[in-house]
């Protein structure tokens, strides 16, 4: 007989005691006195005959008793022997690249005939290799998530499961960390589940065909595409759904970007730094709603600038008589519009007389339009431009001030770098500048204090001009009477 192993030594049989079964022609199952692994562990005698393994009889109770396939006949001679200890002790010899059999039918199996590496075979299939440092999964055969639930790395790059790192051990979050190096950052709990962390840039490519699209899907257990960001490869555009895969709300391409109207009355709504509406356009009440209830050095929160012989903004409505710009006041009352016609442009201000109180027809036009002070100037910025008409408004003001804003030599207030002020560049002053400097002096040089301008408008002399016209007219009817 051949082994694998050790030889036989001394000792390695052992008889079992049998006395107490009762051989009785119907019997078949008897205790052995102790617990066996394996049929061939036995060599068992029948009246003289060896029996045969697993066909003249086979183990029972977990080893404990054996039963035999024929009942032996009363007064039998049955002499037991236990060989297990002949046989499977550890293994000590050379295999040099021997396949080692491990099952019954022989498709299972362990060889090492390739230098520095095992190789598993599974039902006849070669699924797994070792290498150095290396653990490989053939191609079709996985490894179950939930088999790995340790935390440190199986192999350089080699990916763990359930609670797992890949590339170094996990640190961060619950689920799988994907780490090249410590970047020194914790991770939110919100959105710990997947973690991707490298000390340098850092990202997530999803690949797809190139007339395909690639996808980042959420959803719930009422909608698993509840919101869908997505990009079509074919027509490279970005494309963002919410509450529904078929709800388009934004598409973006290198050329253009567009939001498309939802459920309410709000299309495209920027806020920011409280401000619930900062830039607001709206399909079913106003174009556009610009808040300017904060400001920055005076300014308006929106400049809109144009290129040398192009249109700063268009606005365009889509039927003729629709407003093109509404203006409220700081109540949100109505106070003016811009109207665009077929072929003209209204620019409308309030004058309702349900807004007006302690009118009079009785007042002297003339005397004051005597006072205004018509001038011919040229623009201090365009000195090649020819003389113009007009006022200068702090003489205009003293006869009618509600068509001047400002006043006379206002300038506005200095903004200087400051200690403990929080600067609009960031927390630190921004190189060559200095405690005290003016923020908008051009580079070391700091600046005059910048003018606040007067304004006019001159749609406001429209009632003296009228009023003192009717005037001479009815002075001139009487002189020609």
């Amino acid at each position: 007989m051949a082994y694998i192993g050790k030889s036989i030594e001394s000792g390695t049989f052992s008889v079992l005691d049998t006395s107490g079964n009762t051989y009785n022609g119907s019997n078949t199952a008897f205790n052995l006195g102790t617990q066996v692994g394996s049929v061939a562990q036995l060599l068992v005698s029948h009246d003289g005959v060896i029996q045969k393994p697993g066909t003249d009889y086979t183990l029972s109770s977990g080893g404990a008793a054996i039963t035999f396939t024929t009942a032996p006949a009363s007064g039998a001679s049955i002499f037991i022997v236990e060989i297990s200890g002949a046989v499977g002790g550890p293994l000590d010899s050379d295999l040099n690249g021997t396949e080692l059999i491990l099952d019954a039918d022989g498709d299972t199996s362990i060889t090492a005939d390739t230098d520095d590496q095992i190789d598993i075979k599974i039902a006849g299939a070669d699924d797994f290799n070792f290498t150095a440092n290396t653990f490989t999964a053939a191609s079709g055969s996985t490894i179950a998530g939930q088999a790995v639930t340790a935390t440190t790395v199986v192999g350089s790059g080699a990916a763990q499961f359930a609670t797992a790192g890949v590339g170094a051990a996990k640190d961060l979050g619950v689920g799988l960390h994907i780490r090249t190096a410590d970047s020194g950052a914790s991770v939110d709990n919100t959105a710990d589940e997947l973690v991707i962390e490298g000390s340098g840039d850092t990202g997530l490519s999803i690949l797809s065909g190139a007339s395909s699209s690639g996808s980042i899907v959420f959803g719930d257990s009422g909608d698993n595409n509840d919101g869908v960001m997505l990009y079509n490869q074919s027509a490279n555009r970005f494309i963002f759904t919410a509450n529904g895969v078929g709800n388009e709300v934004l598409r973006m391409d290198a050329n253009s970007a567009v939001f498309n109207e939802g459920s309410g009355d709000t299309d495209f709504r920027i806020e920011s730094n409280g401000l619930a509406n900062m830039f607001r356009m709206d399909a079913n009440v106003d174009m556009i709603w610009i808040n300017n209830s904060d400001s920055i050095f005076g300014q308006g929160l929106l400049q809109i600038l144009a290129k040398a012989n192009e249109t700063a903004m268009c606005i365009q409505v889509s039927s003729n008589g629709e407003r093109a710009i509404h203006f409220a006041n700081a109540s949100g009352v109505d106070v003016g519009d811009i109207v665009l016609a077929a072929s003209s442009t209204a620019y409308n201000t309030s004058s309702d007389y349900r807004l007006k109180e302690n009118v009079t027809y009785d007042w002297d036009a003339t005397t004051r339009l005597k006072k205004l002070k018509p001038a011919r100037f040229n623009w201090i910025v365009d000195k090649t431009n020819t003389l113009v008409d007009g006022f200068l408004a702090h003489e205009a003001q003293t006869v009618v001030p509600e068509a001047v804003t400002g006043t006379k030599d206002a300038t506005l207030s200095e903004v200087l770098y400051t200690e403990n002020k929080l600067y609009e560049e960031g927390d630190e002053l921004p190189e060559g500048k200095n405690i005290g400097d003016i923020k908008h002096a051009i580079g070391d040089v700091k600046q005059p204090a910048t003018i606040n301008s007067q304004k006019i408008d001159h749609s406001k002399l429209v009632p003296l001009l009228v009023k003192t016209v009717q005037e001479l007219e009815a002075r001139i009817a009487t002189l020609e009477g």
